[in-house]
């Protein structure tokens, strides 16, 4: 019959092309809304967790492809940026990157807030990136007061989001104080 030769068209479970392929569908639910941006985030949680092989190869699929993208957030329509900041946000706050991973999704959100906004329109979307990402996980800051000591030095963001800057210069000072 002919659904047994759509059968055959499928890629092994746990397969590169399975996993690449789950990857890519929960990649295409994640720009539905905001809201399914949060619901990946759980399911990316639970993924990471799971005993199951091919789980944390889709997790670790999603992660590698979603920093891969990060050279082309800037020709990203508004609201996929968006969405993509806050995901990549969430994924600090939740701890779902760690150690070096963790290092670079850092590195990439504090050089997106580096370009000056008004600069040209691919530099105001990397900044925009930068600002919903950072937005999701400031409560975690207090953490990381060198890097914090690195965004408060961005002069765009000392003349343009004083209070931002105010409450960053808080978490470094109260991270100092638990020292």
């Amino acid at each position: 019959s002919n659904q047994s030769g759509q059968q055959q068209q499928r890629p092994a479970p746990g397969s590169q092309d399975d996993i690449e392929e789950c990857a890519n569908q929960y990649f295409q639910q994640i720009y539905a809304s905001e809201d399914s941006a949060r619901k990946v985030v759980e399911m990316l949680k639970s993924f990471k967790a799971s005993g199951s092989a091919r789980e944390n190869d889709i997790f670790a699929c999603m992660i590698h492809n979603l920093f891969d993208e990060y050279r082309f957030f800037s020709k990203y329509p508004e609201k996929e940026l968006r969405i993509t900041g806050i995901l990549f946000g969430l994924l600090i706050k939740e701890q779902l990157v760690s150690s070096i991973t963790l290092g670079i999704a850092l590195r990439y959100v504090l050089e997106a807030l580096r370009k000056p906004p008004g600069q040209s329109p691919q530099s105001g979307k990397m900044f925009r990136f930068g600002m919903f990402a950072l937005e999701q996980f400031k409560e975690r800051l207090h953490e990381w007061p060198q890097y914090c000591s690195h965004i408060v030095q961005i002069p765009h963001l000392r003349d343009g989001y004083a209070a931002l800057v105010g409450e960053i210069e808080g978490a470094m000072s109260s991270a100092s104080s638990a020292q």
